[in-house]
C-alpha cells in the first residue's frame, strides 16, 4: 500500500473518502489476520455516534479515524468487573471506544493554559507536534492507564500533518510522531508483524507486545514502517 502516496506533509487533503476508507478497511483486515490473540472488538459506531463525538470535541474526526469506528467502537477495556485483556491493535493498547476517548480528553481540559509545564515539552521530529505539555487538537485514543495515550493530532507543529499519530500524555515530554496517519499506523503495525520485528502476544493475562527496538525507532513518520 503506497501510504505516502494518500497522506503527505503539509496542508494537502486525503485521499478522496471512500479511497481512504477501502484503504482503512484492508489494513486493519490485515492486522486483524496477523494478531494470534483475541481482539475483543466492540460493534460499530453509528454515525450519530461518530458526529456526537465530534460535537463534543468541537472538531472533524479524520476520515480514516472515522472509518476504523464504523468498524468497531473500541476494544475491551480492562475493568475490575470484566477483568480480561484484549489484544490491543497499537503494539497492545487497545482501541478506546467512543465514549472512552471522550472522558480520556476531558481530563486534559485546563492543561493548554499552563504554559510552565510547556518548558520540557519537544517533538520528534522537530517541528511536527507543538512543544506543548497538553493542546485540546490532541485526541487520545489508547490509554496506559497512566495517563499517557497514542492518539490524533488536530492541531500539528508546522512541519506535521494533521491527522499525524503521535504519543503524548503526563510522563510523555518528546512527543514522537509514529505515523502521517491513523491508516498508516496500521499498515505500519501489519508490516512489522510480518516482518518479525514486532510480536503480538496471545496471552490474556499478558497483552503486551515484544518489540526489537523502541517503538520510537520501529515507526516511521513518512508513513514506512523500519524493519
Amino acid at each position: 500500500m503506497d501510504s505516502d502516496g494518500l497522506f503527505r506533509r503539509g496542508n494537502q487533503d486525503l485521499a478522496p473518502h471512500d479511497d481512504t476508507t477501502a484503504a482503512l478497511r484492508a489494513a486493519f483486515a490485515r492486522l486483524v489476520a496477523l494478531v494470534p490473540g483475541d481482539l475483543m472488538l466492540h460493534p460499530p459506531a453509528a454515525e450519530a455516534d461518530i458526529a456526537a463525538a465530534e460535537a463534543h470535541l468541537g472538531r472533524r474526526l479524520p476520515v480514516d479515524v472515522r472509518a476504523l469506528y464504523l468498524l468497531h467502537d473500541g476494544q475491551h477495556q480492562y475493568t475490575p468487573q470484566d477483568p480480561r485483556f484484549a489484544c490491543g491493535i497499537f503494539t497492545g493498547l487497545p482501541l478506546l471506544p467512543l465514549h472512552d476517548v471522550l472522558a480520556a480528553w476531558d481530563q486534559w481540559d485546563g492543561f493548554e493554559a499552563q504554559t510552565d509545564m510547556d518548558e520540557f515539552a519537544s517533538s520528534s521530529p522537530s517541528g511536527f507536534v507543538q512543544p506543548k505539555y497538553s493542546t485540546r487538537g490532541w485526541i487520545p485514543l489508547t490509554h496506559d492507564g497512566s495517563g499517557n495515550h497514542i492518539g490524533v493530532d488536530l492541531a500539528p507543529g508546522p512541519a506535521g500533518t494533521v491527522g499525524q499519530v503521535i504519543t503524548f500524555g503526563a510522563d510523555d515530554d518528546e512527543h514522537q510522531v509514529l505515523a502521517p496517519s491513523l491508516l498508516s499506523y496500521l499498515d505500519q503495525v501489519g508490516t512489522l508483524i510480518a516482518s518479525g520485528a514486532l510480536t503480538p502476544s496471545d496471552d490474556e493475562d499478558d497483552p503486551d507486545w515484544t518489540l526489537s527496538a523502541p517503538q520510537s525507532q520501529l515507526f516511521h513518520p513518512s508513513g514506512t514502517a523500519t524493519t
